[in-house]
């Protein structure tokens, strides 16, 4: 991988965040020396090492790596319980967002992520200019995946930073920063987030059409691991999210279904979870896996956050009982759910999630973004009838090891369907920080009905932009 920051001829500041990184080396594989734009893009393999380097970066603990995902949303999320206030995540937990540390993981979330957009810029404009370089069929992909990332980077951010829809619409957000420029990028509404979010899916569902994942043909084993990028149906996956996100349930149903439809992501099978040791477990359900990273520095992120360790440093992430056993519904379910049986282990004087233990070669490196479970609760939430709710729903809940006598029924009211729903959402991505957004996008009262430290404001759910975007963007 090369120093894309420095990549001559084309690269401008989109805005001041990007200054404090801009002269970092991209990603621990970049070597010493610089490339121009022209050169990288005049061979095949400059636009794989560019496209590699946008994915190695979500792996980040900055990013996915931690946290966006077990991380801080799932403090936000009140998952777990802190007696340290040296922790990473302790303040942010109180929702005590001008803390330096919670502003110190507020501004690397938001300049790694505008970062990783300029780098996916770079990418649509080396396709742009350099045409003919890759054959037909793999310049569709590229491009394809890289509109698709360029959504899926806004779109979060968008949820970080901006109101829900329900809650703002029409309000100022944030950039979204489409081209490589040296002028700052003005704030974009909610809406108008959306709406590029969506162009940009579009696009890519388009340019995917003859995905690999699809065809099952790939002219190149970069392009063959589909489930390490963002495939067709990882588009269709994330355009029912977005479109559930913008309360648009007919075209999140669309969406959800096709993915459904396909059966390309089999359930995991009991005999894979109800394992009698934690190393032969598949925690994170392989097979329904539509988009994941292959984050080679999990371990060492899980070693510091995860599992009791040396290198804790007051960031071991624990619930209590009362706390799982409240999100599990333990009185009523908790003897036959998988998730609750075979989540979590025992930490000290608490409880940890092993979900993304790395103690199996089988599941190493495997961080999942996107799962199949989550277009079965967009198609309950938004389907047509009833029964047909009821039918997605329940079948979820029969692969997490639900007896078929715990189904709900047609009596079952569409309050109390909306309900189970969000539990589900609850138990089904712990570990994965879905759960404050899906608080955030119904505005929920809190995100805890049994322990919040302090009293909740839905005033939280929307993170300050750092201060230095403040100042040098003219945000005010």
């Amino acid at each position: 991988m090369i120093r894309i920051h420095k990549i001559k001829n084309i690269l401008g500041i989109l805005f001041f965040s990007l200054l404090s990184v801009s002269c970092q080396e991209w990603l621990d594989v970049s070597p010493s020396t610089e490339v121009k734009y022209d050169d990288l893009f005049s061979y095949k393999n400059g636009f794989k090492d560019q496209l590699t380097g946008v994915y190695t970066a979500l792996c980040a603990e900055e990013l996915y790596g931690a946290h966006l995902s077990f991380g801080m949303l799932d403090a936000l999320g009140q998952q777990y319980y802190w007696l340290q206030e040296s922790g990473a995540y302790y303040w942010l937990h109180r929702y005590v967002y001008d803390n330096s540390k919670s502003q110190g993981v507020i501004s690397d979330i938001w300049n790694n992520m505008y970062n990783a957009i300029a780098n996916v810029n770079i990418l649509l404009q080396g396709i742009e200019d350099h045409r003919g370089v890759l054959a037909d069929d793999e310049e569709k992909i590229y491009e394809g995946e890289a509109y698709a990332l360029r959504a899926f980077l806004h779109f979060d951010l968008l949820r970080l930073f901006g109101k829900s829809y329900v809650a703002g619409a029409g309000e100022k957000a944030i950039p979204y920063v489409s081209k490589i420029s040296k002028q700052v990028p003005p704030l974009s509404t909610v809406s108008e987030v959306l709406d590029s979010v969506i162009m940009d899916l579009e696009k890519a569902a388009y340019l995917l059409e003859n995905d690999p994942v699809r065809t099952g043909e790939a002219t190149t084993s970069f392009l063959g691991t589909r489930s390490f990028h963002f495939n067709y149906y990882a588009v269709r996956a994330l355009l029912a999210r977005v479109y559930l996100y913008k309360n648009d349930k007919v075209n999140a149903l669309k969406n959800a279904t096709v993915v459904i439809l396909s059966h390309k992501y089999p359930w995991v099978g009991k005999s894979q979870v109800a394992t009698t040791t934690r190393e032969s477990r598949d925690g994170i359900f392989l097979p329904e896996c539509i988009f994941m990273l292959n984050n080679t520095k999990l371990e060492t992120i899980t070693e510091k956050y995860l599992k009791e360790s040396k290198n804790n440093d007051g960031n071991l992430l624990v619930s209590w009982n009362a706390v799982i056993d409240e999100i599990f519904e333990s009185s009523l379910y908790g003897g036959t759910d998988w998730r609750y049986i075979y989540y979590f282990e025992p930490i000290s004087w608490s409880w940890g999630n092993s979900k993304l233990w790395q103690v199996s070669s089988a599941y190493n490196n495997r961080q999942p973004l996107i799962r199949i479970s989550e277009m079965y609760l967009i198609a309950a939430e938004c389907a047509g009838s009833k029964k047909e709710a009821l039918e997605y729903f329940n079948t979820l809940r029969q692969h997490r090891g639900f007896a078929v006598a715990d189904d709900l029924k047609e009596d079952t009211t569409d309050e109390q369907l909306q309900a189970a729903i969000a539990k589900e959402y609850q138990k089904e991505f712990i570990g994965e920080g879905q759960w404050f957004f899906y608080s955030k996008r119904t505005d929920q009262e809190t995100p805890s009905d049994i322990f919040v430290p302090v009293p909740f404001s839905k005033d939280y759910y929307v993170l300050p932009m750092p201060d230095q975007e403040v100042e040098y963007g003219n945000r005010n």
